[in-house]
């Protein structure tokens, strides 16, 4: 089988984008197809596309939206790497910022000079995104000065947006009602989290009660076993917590993408997985976010567009870094591969708070273009 699709790269991740024509009209099949695509569940990945870590096993699926003021939907899929999975459960907001680059260049959307808005509806979490794309005499502008962390070089700036963020998942900012919550962990005992569903829902603990510094790159994180049953220990409570499982040690099978659990520690110096030193000055948090059962080397986009937001909740654990600090609508944070900025439009309306849109600067391109083989 032959199915016409792009490689691409979005923000600090990348994958496969198929349009929705060129795939069966029975979605049963897609799982199969898509394990077959990223060479799963081999670890090794050797006989497909994957990128052998969470960041590299993504799949999109885009179409024409029919609805009013939306131009595309897609959906995200995550392979899990090693396992026989395919995770729907949550949006991956760095190859969103590929959907519109994607979308332009298909057709789906027309190019308009210098920069073209794509409104597009995310189906993991049924929330619009709005990305301004650059444009040239009606063809995507792929090269340019906007450099983020974790990419060498520069490429042409990306606005995405994520309109009304709040809730994506869940219908709520605090799935459980409340601000902070207490979680019980063996071998650490009572512990205080917050869980917020900004674009995703997302588990924040302070690095300390985890017994880190929070300055720790990935592979050194990821290489301590008993570290990482107790992340998952957490992230599998809180998805119980909040109903998305029955019992918090299904979670790593059938919800690996959701929550994700972000790891908070206050601005410090260290050197990022590059080898720069980032420091402290630079940075209002520092930040190690796990998903899919380990470390991410960046900050995924949605964790950024979550942790942007958070910063600005009453009560939230993200305000115990942050005390002194009168951060007016810029984020600034320190991750492995360097610092992220975002950039958060919100307001207080009888006495809660509500985002208008959360954005970050992104940028993508096309890497290969034609058909992935695959086999029965």
């Amino acid at each position: 089988m032959k199915i016409p699709c792009v490689y691409m790269r979005g923000g600090t991740s990348k994958g496969v984008i198929f349009q929705r024509k060129d795939l069966p009209v029975n979605k049963e099949l897609w799982d199969n197809i898509f394990l077959k695509v990223m060479g799963g569940p081999d670890p090794k990945q050797i006989d497909g596309l994957g990128g052998t870590v969470s960041s590299n096993n993504k799949i999109l699926v885009v179409s024409p939206s029919e609805k009013a003021d939306v131009d595309v939907e897609y959906l995200v899929a995550q392979v899990v790497v090693g396992k026989p999975i395919v995770d729907y459960s949550a949006n991956c907001g760095n190859m969103t910022s590929a959907v519109g680059p994607f979308a332009i260049s298909k057709g789906l959307v027309q190019a308009q000079d210098p920069v073209t808005r794509v409104r597009m509806l995310n189906l993991n979490t049924n929330t619009v995104i709005e990305e301004f794309v650059p444009a040239r005499n009606g063809i995507v502008e792929e090269n340019g000065d906007c450099a983020i962390a974790g990419i060498d070089g520069t490429g042409a700036e990306l606005k995405v947006n994520f309109l009304n963020p709040a809730g994506a998942k869940t219908g709520k900012l605090f799935p459980t009602g409340n601000v902070t919550d207490e979680i019980h962990v063996e071998g650490l005992g009572y512990i205080s989290v917050s869980i917020i569903d900004i674009s995703n829902v997302f588990v924040f603990v302070d690095s300390t009660d985890i017994g880190i510094k929070g300055d720790e790159l990935p592979a050194k994180l990821n290489s301590n076993k008993n570290f990482l049953d107790t992340v998952e220990c957490i992230r599998g409570k809180a998805a119980e917590k909040i109903g998305l499982v029955d019992k918090w040690q299904d979670a790593a099978a059938s919800t690996p993408g959701s929550p994700k659990l972000v790891i908070i520690g206050p601005p410090m110096d260290y050197t990022d997985i590059g080898g720069k030193t980032v420091k402290k000055e630079d940075m209002d948090i520092c930040i190690r976010v796990v998903s899919v059962g380990a470390v991410h080397k960046a900050s995924p986009l949605t964790g950024a567009i979550a942790i942007g937001g958070a910063v600005f909740i009453k009560d939230s654990i993200m305000k115990n870094y942050l005390q002194g600090k009168d951060l007016v609508g810029i984020v600034r944070i320190g991750h492995p591969s360097g610092v992220m900025n975002v950039f958060v439009d919100y307001e207080i309306l009888n006495d809660e708070i509500h985002f208008n849109g959360i954005a970050a600067q992104r940028t993508a391109r096309k890497i290969m273009e034609g058909y992935v083989y695959i086999t029965d």
